[in-house]
């Protein structure tokens, strides 16, 4: 009994030992792959947090669904927050387009729509005013070619 108690707990350190966090090297946007910055952060395949600032997360809709869940995200921020503005991006050729919410020093963009007949909505905070193509600077240039 004593012997497979020890085995046991021999078996069990080998196990916990063994399991490391796996680092994220790749990010997937609807099938394309972007490769995590250095000294950036990725918690999924689907977030990237704390890259000099900067915060992207995206989720997967149906269309029905997408649409819902964004009205509901832009009614919760518009009750909190006045500085609701429009904006567009153009992501892997696609134009997506959402609201941006100016929250003290920093900016939260909530943009929505359907790249490679994928519907979805990006969630993306950043210290940067994003207002045109020149705006779009480190990290962002790996997710948006334009800003209208």
């Amino acid at each position: 009994m004593k012997n497979i108690i020890a085995l046991a707990l021999l078996l069990a350190t080998f196990t916990f030992y063994g399991q490391e966090t796996k680092r994220i090297s790749f990010l997937n946007l609807v099938g394309n792959h972007i490769q995590v910055p250095r000294g950036c952060t990725a918690q999924s395949e689907y977030e990237l947090q704390a890259c000099n600032g900067t915060s992207i997360k995206w989720e997967y809709y149906s269309e029905d669904m997408l649409s819902a869940v964004f009205d509901q995200i832009i009614a919760t921020f518009e009750k909190s927050n006045s500085t609701k503005t429009e904006i567009t991006f153009t992501s892997f050729g696609a134009p997506i387009k959402g609201y941006k919410f100016k929250i003290g020093t920093t900016f939260q963009y909530f943009i929505m729509g359907k790249i490679k007949d994928q519907h979805l909505m990006i969630n993306l905070g950043t210290p940067d005013d994003i207002s045109g193509k020149t705006d779009l600077n480190g990290v962002l240039k790996l997710f948006f070619e334009e800003v209208i």
